[in-house]
């Protein structure tokens, strides 16, 4: 008698996804191909006669107002301001008009996010917004369900942290996480001290009333717009910010080290790219300064902000900040793998003979191939030719191809495969819309967890035994 086919399909609940990262959170309901919502990880607040405004509309938050400050809910992936992130939410839900008492909640968490603020998450999701179930899952697992690989190694290029994660059958192994915070916001403080060195000023663009265009070197000829109150320095740095990004988008391109010098010499004015300012002033980039910027996360070590010299400083980035997580504890044995008893180099926490012995943060690449080098020779050629490459850092023209170059390099025995989404949306939205997936599946229904449940079991517990 043959056996019954699995069965995929299910009823349909209508989850809801939340996906909260560094720069963006995203919102929507499972089955659908990309999140509804999709609002900055910050929020407006405005103290005026005592009481309290908290603004989460994107363009509303652009208003200047007085009294008015933005605040960021992220650090590192992992909630920082939880009132904040609670009142985001709820903002949310209601936007989408959600009946928590009818639909379950998926969301999406950092590998690195921290007992606390599961804790705190999962009493906000079941005991006062009484969705009928949640779930918590890591980020990288639903980027590999996203892709449609189940055994990979997922490259997030996010704007606070770079990380990569191996994944073996959906599970990510949390103990064999790397990162470092030479990623978007290490780009953007580069981009604010070569304009430093420049000599040129970003004006946001709610200071214009009007403009006219001009090049640089020439000084901006624009109307300043008056304001009869304060602005404070966290509303002028957010607008900054949304410029800085644009200038990333538009501007950035990296290429292999031998290709980059020989710019100096190669340099043509077609080369040159300008960009305009809200003031109406545009100014010059060439192809040197965009490739040696981008490259700087290969090479975090010597980083582009127009000075010369051995020892050049970008500002809120020091030798602890560049500091790879995980790196002292790092452990093979989340997988044991079978008729093997003999241990790697990886299994003791130990550096392997390839890596580099030296000081120097560690490069998108060289952290890639430390993190390949720490898995057990049995998983080592897969995920090396399932490497999945995602987050909007990732979109920088040309990362892609020079970590592919640089790592079959590195590793010829290997077949060296990056995975990226050509799609915007699908590289920038991926945890999202693999957390979509999967809570459309219906052998994922089991795993819900119901306020009852959390009862009778603890947080402690749930967390330790569903939620590692």
């Amino acid at each position: 008698m043959a056996t019954a086919p699995q069965v995929y399909g299910a009823d349909e609940i209508n989850a809801v996804v939340l996906d909260a990262s560094s720069y963006r959170t995203k919102i929507g309901y499972g089955s659908l191909d990309c999140p509804i919502l999709n609002l900055p990880s910050y929020y407006g607040h405005q103290t005026k006669d005592g009481s309290e405004k908290f603004i989460f509309e994107e363009n509303s938050m652009l208003i200047p107002r007085p009294d008015y400050e933005i605040k960021k809910i992220m650090k590192d992936g992992i909630i920082d301001d939880f009132e904040g992130a609670v009142k985001q939410y709820n903002y949310m839900f209601d936007v989408l008009k959600l009946k928590p008492s009818e639909q379950p909640i998926l969301v999406i968490e950092s590998t690195q996010n921290e007992y606390e603020k599961k804790t705190a998450l999962l009493k906000q999701l079941l005991k006062e917004n009484k969705f009928v179930a949640t779930f918590l899952i890591k980020n990288p697992t639903c980027v590999s369900f996203a892709h449609g690989r189940p055994n990979c190694l997922v490259v997030d290029l996010g704007h606070d942290l770079v990380t990569i994660t191996p994944i073996l059958d959906g599970i990510s192994l949390r103990k064999q996480v790397l990162g470092t915070h030479y990623a978007g916001a290490f780009l953007s403080q580069q981009l604010r001290q070569l304009l430093n060195h420049k000599g040129v000023e970003v004006v946001p663009v709610y200071k214009v009333k009007s403009k006219v265009p001009t090049y640089f070197p020439d000084e901006a000829k624009f109307e300043e717009r008056k304001y009869d109150f304060d602005i404070s320095e966290s509303f002028e740095n957010f607008h900054k910010l949304r410029i800085l990004r644009e200038m990333k988008e538009t501007l950035l391109q990296a290429l292999p080290d031998s290709e980059t010098e020989k710019l100096k010499e190669q340099e043509t004015e077609e080369d040159t790219r300008y960009f305009e300012f809200p003031n109406g002033l545009n100014v010059p980039f060439t192809k040197y300064e965009r490739v040696r910027l981008a490259n700087s996360l290969f090479n975090p070590s010597e980083p582009y902000t127009g000075e010369s010299g051995p020892n050049i400083v970008v500002e809120g980035f020091s030798v602890e900040t560049g500091k790879i997580i995980n790196e002292d504890t790092i452990t093979s044995r989340e997988y044991v793998p079978l008729r093997r008893s003999k241990k790697t180099d990886s299994s003791s926490g130990r550096r392997s003979k390839d890596e580099p012995t030296d000081d120097k943060p560690r490069g998108l690449t060289s952290l890639v191939n430390q993190a390949l080098n720490h898995l057990d020779v049995d998983l080592k050629p897969q995920l090396a030719n399932n490497i999945i490459l995602t987050g909007a850092t990732s979109l920088i023209p040309g990362v892609a191809e020079r970590l592919n170059q640089e790592l079959t390099a590195m590793n010829p025995g290997l077949k060296v495969r990056i995975h990226s989404s050509a799609n915007v949306i699908e590289r920038t939205c991926s945890a999202w819309i693999g957390g979509s997936i999967l809570s459309s599946l219906g052998t994922f229904h089991q795993l819900w967890v119901s306020e009852n449940e959390y009862d009778e079991v603890g947080a402690k517990k749930l967390i330790m035994d569903r939620f590692r």
